[in-house]
């Protein structure tokens, strides 16, 4: 009887360079190891595969090692049978990374040999005992990593730059230098590079804003720092954004000092950042850094005072079961029905945006009623039944102010909204409705500099007073029109309509364009020798589509009247109006429309 191949891979790794330019290393020792316990199995029908997996220079508390790599690739591809390594630590290091590796060997029939620890890796015990070696190995290598964050510690408490790529500006000393020193870290400044670290700190003085001013630095050619990495590697020479410079302006080193952040990991909440004196030369003076940072707090204590996200109520509103429902977002085709552009025959798309309840999004959309609710649609009910409440019952009118500081007073009131198939609930909270009656009341309360058009709701909700809370309940019907799920009342009217600061409705654009375009392209038919096609051709539109549109022209002097002034419905549409023209009677139009 033939004795199966067992076709059998060598791994090894080294964790630094040190030695690897030797004629017989480290690597060469492993493998070696491993060559001859594969002879040793001959009799079982072990033989070496020819191919090398080593990793010199790469530590075992990653995976993203390219020996590792091609060797994981080969089992995929059906070319190994036995993993050969010397020891266990040098496959991996990390407790995490070698159960993942151990699933992968397994769902490929893959055994794992240690030369100097002989395993089992199909038994119970033989795991147990894998993995109390890799704990170990892992403490090891956590213990070693804790005595090189001490000695970091300990020379940036010097004054000195320690490791890595020195940021914009500075570089580290080199062989050339009149005052070159071997082994000295010193920064020393790159002018042309101080230059551009200059220009981002007086910017900012200048604009006070980090986008506005990397988009005067990058139209002026500035880019970030370019280096070339000890394998020959080049870096940077990417566009300024708006992080990178608030990363230049909150870096002490250019001020002379030396940063150092202990911490376990970049998301410890032990994390703390001590600041020491440097030997390097500041390029930033105290009085700027000073100014720089004081203008950042006021900005920042500003931004807290304004609400500018696009979702009002992200985080507040809830469904009837009480799961939450989540922000999001989406891009559509502009169609017929939204947007005046499509008109035009442009191909322009839209951002949508949504709140979807998560009872939806895990259990599926069938079991839950409220599923999507329009973002913009919800969010300006909110507004309009908040600010008539504080006007109406508190004598406290927010229209007038900045949209993002109205709506950071919005959110502060509102507690929680809840949406029910039948009804919306809004909690507000007593004792902030108190201070945002203090604060609109206020003579220093920055007021809007322009007329904002201001959703209003014309129902009345229900109010009820339940101690910490107030609660707002509007009776509402979930209805899908034209496509869309859209908040109606019971009776089937809109919820909200949108005035102007002096109570006029205002008008939807997409409508009276598309009339104003029905009535210009008669005009020229009647007045000129042009045709259909030729009025669609320089639209860029069908000939279809205008006959279609030149039916507005019919609508009656009520309707038309109704879409310039925004008195329509807000769920009308341009194919609800192009539906209403083909009744020639007038009375038959305000029904359809419900003008």
């Amino acid at each position: 009887m033939t004795t199966p191949i067992v076709r059998c891979a060598v791994y090894t790794r080294k964790s630094s360079e040190e030695g690897l330019d030797m004629a017989f290393n480290s690597l060469d020792a492993q493998r070696e190891a491993g060559v001859d316990y594969i002879k040793s199995q001959k009799h079982q029908g072990w033989t070496a595969i020819t191919t090398a997996y080593d990793d010199g220079g790469y530590s075992g508390g990653s995976t993203d090692r390219p020996g590792l790599q091609r060797l994981l690739d080969d089992i995929r591809k059906g070319r190994v049978d036995v993993v050969v390594v010397y020891k266990v630590d040098r496959l991996s290091r990390s407790l995490a990374d070698f159960a993942r590796l151990m699933q992968t060997f397994d769902e490929h029939n893959v055994s794992f040999v240690s030369v100097t620890q002989q395993f089992n890796t199909t038994t119970s015990m033989g795991r147990l005992t894998l993995n109390m070696l890799l704990s170990f190995a892992q403490f090891e290598r956590e213990v070693a990593g804790e005595r090189i964050r001490d000695k970091i510690a300990a020379t940036k408490r010097k004054g000195v730059w320690v490791c890595g790529q020195p940021p914009l500006g500075y570089r580290l000393p080199r062989e050339g230098d009149l005052d070159f020193v071997p082994g000295d870290r010193t920064l020393r400044v790159i002018e042309p590079e101080a230059e551009l670290v200059r220009a981002i700190f007086n910017g900012y003085l200048e604009l006070g804003s980090l986008v506005d001013l990397a988009a005067r630095l990058n139209d002026e050619g500035h880019t970030t720092k370019r280096w070339v990495s000890s394998r020959g590697k080049d870096h940077g020479g990417r566009p300024l954004t708006a992080a990178f410079l608030y990363r230049v302006l909150t870096n002490p080193i250019y001020i002379g000092k030396i940063a150092h952040t202990r911490g376990r990991n970049r998301k410890s909440v032990s994390r703390q950042t001590e600041v020491h004196q440097g030997h390097h030369q500041p390029i930033i003076d105290q009085a700027t850094w000073d100014s720089v940072h004081a203008r950042m707090g006021t900005i920042e204590r500003e931004s807290r005072q304004k609400w500018s996200h696009t979702h009002l109520l992200k985080g507040k509103i809830r469904t009837f079961d009480g799961h939450a429902m989540s922000p999001g977002s989406v891009q559509r085709p502009v169609s017929k029905r939204d947007d005046c552009h499509s008109v035009r025959g442009d191909t322009a798309r839209r951002i949508v945006r949504y709140y979807v309840s998560q009872k939806a999004v895990k259990q599926g959309f069938k079991t839950c009623p409220i599923k999507t609710i329009n973002a913009a649609h919800i969010d300006d009910l909110i507004r309009g039944l908040v600010l008539d409440h504080l006007k109406n019952h508190h004598q406290a009118d927010l229209r007038d102010q900045q949209p993002e500081a109205r709506d950071r007073w919005i959110r502060e009131v509102v507690h929680r909204v809840v949406v029910a198939p039948d009804r919306i609930t809004v909690e507000l909270t007593h004792e902030r409705i108190a201070a945002c009656v203090d604060a609109a009341r206020d003579p220093g309360t920055s007021r809007a500099t322009s007329a904002n058009t201001i959703p209003a709701c014309p129902f009345t909700p229900e109010i009820e007073d339940r101690g910490q809370h107030l609660t707002l309940t509007l009776r509402i019907q979930i209805k899908r029109h034209d496509g869309r799920r859209v908040l109606l009342s019971p009776d089937g009217h809109d919820l909200l309509t949108t005035i102007t600061p002096d109570g006029r409705p205002v008008a939807r654009d997409h409508l009276v364009r598309a009339v104003g375009l029905a009535f210009a392209w008669r005009r020229e038919l009647l007045r000129t020798d042009a045709t259909v096609e030729s009025v669609a051709q320089r639209a860029g539109l069908t000939a279809p589509r205008v006959h279609a549109m030149l039916n507005l022209t019919q609508l009656s002097p009520t309707i038309l009247r109704s879409v310039l002034t925004g008195a329509l419905g807000s769920t009308v549409t341009i194919a609800d109006l192009l539906r209403a023209a083909q009744h020639l009677d007038w009375s038959r139009q305000s029904r359809a429309l419900g003008a």
